[in-house]
């Protein structure tokens, strides 16, 4: 079988400039740089890669820190003041058994131009993926497929904007008009490594590329439209996983504040937005997020019933050491989510151990999870899982992804891949 590959050009607009199922180095540096190419085509091409070319000292300096601030990725890095070559290629994975995950080459980009001045001095982004030899049976040949790759690579180029978006009529009709995208990153079973649950992450569409919740929900939620997008991420959640959640034996989890929560129809309009996709009460979980303080009790706990009556499951997100919510965890949640602040102190911070160490011994004692949020690099995982922590989400277990792509990370994941 014949070689298989993917190539996406960039030009200095950041924009795709051409996606094509079969490529070689030299045909995806020909045009740019011509002196280059063919040196470059008779290097063999790693599984996943980004080569970001620049005729700028300033420019590979930034390379390089973009590269090695992208975790689950092993950069490489070869530098001169003509060409800056960034290696960003899959540690531990087979040639044969290539996953792409989009978003992470999306992360280099837009890290690479947060970081330099002046986006202008790089001449061009050429992300090249190969495959080798034959397919093994079962494992998808470049998974997603070459449109699947544009549009996500196209969601997650350029510099982070806020929304133009001023009016309430404006944003209701973004809504209304599908601009919500939804991506889901993958929370796994730290001890049996197994794929346990995701959590659904909202996105603006735009373009270049999709706007990051910092860019929106402050405008949506003064707006008066924090119930409205949560319905969106709901039926959006519902629509994709329907099928696929009880398939994968995983539950979709999804933001809500402590105001929706104690809503008495929240269990009604969550139903509604269910049924958009036929999603059962059992794949789904609700996050409280740490927006305002709890003042009854009793009120959260009859909300947190209500929706256990449904078979929906409430955890409570964002636990810090200093946080006026710990009283909260005497409630009845199912699980409990640590601050990705709190989890990067671990390895150092003792004070943190200590603190982690009571939330999961308390959890253990009323069969209650523990999830550690922003476990970003293997060493981190390594310490969430010796203090008992049951449960991991991070960029070094996976980034937030399309749900078409989740069952080929699931397989990448089960074969050792990380990130």
């Amino acid at each position: 079988m014949a070689p298989r590959a993917i190539c996406v050009k960039f030009r200095r607009t950041y924009q795709i400039r051409e996606v094509s199922g079969r490529c070689s180095p030299q045909h995806a540096l020909g045009d740019f740089m011509p002196e280059r190419s063919s040196a470059l085509s008779r290097r063999p091409v790693s599984p996943a890669e980004v080569l970001i070319l620049a005729r700028h000292p300033r420019v590979v300096a930034a390379a390089r820190a973009a590269a090695q601030r992208v975790s689950g990725l092993t950069p490489r890095l070869t530098e001169s003041a003509q060409e800056a070559l960034v290696h960003l290629s899959r540690p531990g994975l087979p040639p044969r058994r290539v996953v792409l995950e989009p978003e992470a080459v999306g992360t280099a980009w837009t890290e690479l131009l947060s970081t330099i001045d002046d986006p202008a001095l790089t001449d061009a982004m050429v992300f090249v993926a190969a495959e080798g030899g034959q397919v093994p049976d079962g494992v998808a040949a470049l998974p997603p497929e070459a449109e699947e790759l544009e549009r996500a690579l196209a969601e997650t180029t350029g510099r982070p904007r806020r929304i133009p978006l001023r009016s309430a009529e404006a944003l209701a009709a973004g809504l209304d008009r599908g601009a919500l995208l939804v991506r889901y990153q993958p929370i796994v079973d730290i001890a049996s490594r197994r794929l346990v649950m995701v959590e659904a992450l909202s996105r603006w569409r735009g373009s270049p590329m999709a706007h990051s919740p910092q860019s929106f929900l402050p405008q949506l939620e003064r707006a008066g439209l924090s119930r409205a997008l949560a319905v969106a991420v709901v039926s959006r959640a519902a629509q994709d996983f329907g099928t696929l959640a009880p398939e994968l034996g995983i539950k979709v989890a999804v933001n809500v504040s402590l105001e929706q929560l104690l809503q008495i129809d929240l269990k009604v309009w969550i139903a509604r937005a269910r049924m958009t996709g036929h999603l059962p009460p059992q794949n789904l979980s609700v996050e409280l997020t740490e927006d305002m303080p709890v003042r009854d009790l009793s009120v959260l706990r009859r909300a947190i019933g209500r929706l256990a009556d449904q078979g929906i499951d409430v955890h409570l997100d964002d636990l810090t050491m200093d946080d006026g919510r710990m009283h909260l965890i005497r409630l009845p949640f199912s699980g409990i989510k640590l601050d990705k602040g709190l989890v990067m102190r671990l390895p150092e911070d003792a004070r943190a151990r200590r603190f982690v160490q009571r939330v999961v011994d308390h959890a253990d004692r009323h069969g209650q999870y523990v999830v550690a949020e922003g476990v970003a690099e293997e060493r981190l995982w390594q310490a969430v899982a010796a203090l008992g922590v049951h449960r991991a989400q991070g960029f070094w277990v996976g980034r937030p992804l399309p749900h078409s792509v989740l069952p080929a990370w699931r397989r990448s994941w089960a074969g050792g891949h990380r990130g």
